[in-house]
C-alpha cells in the first residue's frame, strides 16, 4: 500500500520541487524518496544524480556514525571522558556523550568554524584552539563535532577522512565523495556562482561531500537497521539510540528527532557556502526523503527546509504547507544597509558639488555621526547577527559589501566635511566704532558757533 501510495507521487512532487526551484533561483536541485531497499522516486533538475554536493551539518551523522562503531567495538564508551581518548583535550569534564547530543557547553563559535586548513594537523590544530572556550550552557555547537573527530583519528591512529572512506563510504558504496562542484550564493536574491573552498579541517561538522546516488544509500541503510545490501555498517538496537531524542530540544546521537504533523520523525539539515543539504527519516513508515541544493543564503534557511519536510508530507499522503517566506531580518538589513549607503552617497555628491559648510560645530556633529555609523556597521551589526565580518563574507557576501560600502562611505563624508570645514574662509575684523560724540576720519567736521 505505501508503495503504491508513493509511486502516486511521481507527478505531484516534481511539480512541486520544480516550482520551489524556479521561485527560489535555484539553478541545481536533487532530490530522493526511499524505503529501507530501494528508490521510489528521484528527480534531478540543473544537476545529475551522481553531482557531488557539500552537505553541510548532515556531516554530523556521519561523524556520529564512525564514533558508534568504536563504541561498538568496545574501544570507546560514551561516557568516557573525551581526554580517555584525547590526552591533550583541555576540558576533561566532558564526555563523548555530550559532545555527541551537544550538551557539553561548548559553545557554537568556540572555534573558528570554515577555515580551511586542509594540513594533516589541520583538525587537531582546530580542536586544539578550544583551549581559552568557555563552557556555557548546552547549545548546538560545531565545535562538538570538531572534538569528535580528532577523537576518532586519536584512537584509530588514523585520519578521519579515511576513517570515513574505509568504515562509512566503502561499505555503503558512496562513490561521489571526493570531488565537488561549484555553489551559489545569493546576492540580492539572484544566486551567482561560488567555488565553495574545502575545507578538511571542517569535515566532521561540516564539509563532507556526496551525491544523490550516496545519499539515498545512507539514508536506506539508517532506515533498514545499519545494513545497505550485503553490507552491515551499525546494528539495528544501535540506530535506534542514535535516532533516539536524549535532550529536551530533541538532539538524539547526530540525529533531530522530533515531531511533523505528529508524526515522529529523525532528520539532519545542513548548509555550507552555496549549498544546502536536508534529509528526513520516518522510521514507523520506513522512507526517506533527501533534498540537494547548490545555493544557499541563511535567509533561506526556513524556506529550504520546508521542501524536505513538505515532500514527506506528501509522500505520508498529506499535503504541503505554504513556504515560509526570506527572513525579514536579514533582507531588511541588507535593504536598509543599501538604503543607508545610497544617502551616504547622495550627501557626498551634495557637499562635494557646494563645497560649504556654514559652521565648524555642524562638520564635527556630522563627523561624530559618520563614526557611529561605521562603529555600526563594522561592529555592533556583525556581533548582534552573531558572526565576524569574515563568515558574513563567506555566507552573505551581499550583506558584507553592503556593510562595507556604508561604512567607507560614512568614513568619506566625514573626512569630506572636516576638510570643507578647515578650508572654509573665516570671516575678516569688523571695524570699531568711534566713540559716542567722536566723528569718524571720514565724517565732515562741523564747524562751531
Amino acid at each position: 500500500m505505501l508503495i503504491h501510495a508513493l509511486l502516486a507521487l511521481t507527478l505531484a512532487v516534481p511539480t512541486f520541487v520544480e516550482q520551489q526551484q524556479k521561485d527560489l533561483n535555484i539553478p541545481g536541485v536533487a532530490y530522493a524518496i526511499v524505503t529501507r531497499d530501494r528508490v521510489v522516486e528521484q528527480h534531478t533538475s540543473g544537476v545529475t544524480a551522481q553531482t557531488p554536493f557539500l552537505i553541510g551539518s548532515v556531516s554530523k551523522p556521519f561523524t556520529a556514525l564512525t564514533v558508534m562503531q568504536l563504541v561498538e567495538q568496545g574501544r570507546v564508551d560514551l561516557d568516557d571522558p573525551v581526554v580517555r581518548h584525547l590526552p591533550w583535550f583541555a576540558f576533561p569534564q566532558i564526555t563523548v556523550r555530550q559532545l555527541l547530543n551537544h550538551t557539553s557547553g561548548l559553545p557554537q563559535w568556540a572555534s573558528r568554524t570554515d577555515r580551511f586548513d586542509n594540513s594533516p594537523d589541520g583538525l587537531s590544530r582546530s580542536v586544539r584552539d578550544l583551549a581559552t572556550a568557555r563552557l556555557g550552557k548546552p547549545e548546538y555547537s560545531d565545535a562538538n563535532y570538531m572534538v569528535l573527530g580528532a577523537m576518532v583519528q586519536e584512537v584509530t591512529g588514523r585520519p578521519f577522512r579515511e576513517v570515513l572512506q574505509r568504515q562509512v563510504f566503502d561499505p555503503l558504496d558512496m562513490r561521489h565523495t571526493v570531488a565537488q562542484s561549484a555553489g551559489h550564493r545569493y546576492w540580492f536574491g539572484h544566486p551567482r556562482r561560488f567555488e565553495a573552498p574545502y575545507d578538511l579541517s571542517g569535515l566532521p561538522y561540516g564539509y563532507v561531500t556526496a551525491s544523490l546516488d550516496d545519499m539515498t544509500h545512507f539514508a536506506m541503510a539508517h532506515l533498514n537497521g545499519g545494513r545497505y545490501g550485503p553490507h552491515r555498517v551499525i546494528s539495528a538496537d544501535t540506530i535506534t539510540q542514535m535516532q533516539t531524542a536524549q535532550t529536551d530540544v530533541g538532539y538524539g546521537l547526530g540525529w533531530r528527532d522530533t515531531e511533523l504533523d505528529g508524526t515522529r520523525i529523525v532528520w539532519h539539515a545542513g548548509a555550507d557556502p552555496g549549498f544546502w543539504a536536508h534529509l528526513v527519516l520516518v522510521p514507523s513508515a520506513g522512507i526517506g526523503v533527501i533534498v540537494l541544493a547548490d545555493a544557499y543564503s541563511p535567509a533561506l534557511d526556513e524556506r529550504l527546509a520546508s521542501i524536505a519536510f513538505n515532500i514527506t508530507r506528501m509522500a505520508l499522503g498529506g499535503t504541503p504547507e505554504p513556504s515560509p517566506p526570506w527572513d525579514p531580518l536579514l533582507r531588511g538589513t541588507l535593504y536598509a544597509l543599501v538604503t543607508l549607503a545610497a544617502l551616504l552617497a547622495l550627501t557626498i555628491t551634495i557637499s562635494a558639488v557646494r563645497r560649504r559648510v556654514r559652521h565648524r560645530a555642524a562638520a564635527l556633529i556630522w563627523a561624530i555621526s559618520c563614526a557611529a555609523v561605521v562603529t555600526l556597521a563594522l561592529v555592533v551589526l556583525p556581533a548582534s547577527m552573531g558572526y565576524s565580518l569574515t563568515q558574513i563574507r563567506l555566507w552573505t557576501p551581499d550583506i558584507f559589501w553592503s556593510i562595507i560600502a556604508t561604512a567607507t562611505l560614512a568614513t568619506i563624508l566625514a573626512i569630506l566635511r572636516l576638510a570643507l570645514a578647515a578650508t572654509a574662509p573665516r570671516p575678516g575684523p569688523q571695524p570699531s566704532l568711534p566713540p559716542a560724540g567722536v566723528p569718524s576720519s571720514d565724517s565732515p567736521a562741523v564747524p562751531g558757533p
